[in-house]
């Protein structure tokens, strides 16, 4: 005999799994959390500061160069 298939938990499972599928396309697109986020602040802040560092050192160096 053939399986009795119930069509409404077919259509359960099916929303169920297209849930999963739009929340995963979500984490990728969206998916960062508050220690990521946090994480490259800090790196960006960091190498603003780097650069800062860099361009006080090249004026420095400039002016102290005289012309003869």
């Amino acid at each position: 005999m053939a399986e009795i298939t119930n069509l409404n938990e077919y259509r359960k499972q099916r929303r169920k799994e297209e849930k999963r599928k739009a929340g995963a396309q979500n984490r990728l697109r969206r998916g960062r959390n508050k220690i990521g986020r946090l994480a490259d602040k800090i790196i960006s802040e960091r190498r603003e500061l780097e650069l800062d560092g860099k361009k006080f050192i090249d004026r420095t160096c400039s002016r102290d160069k005289e012309p003869d």
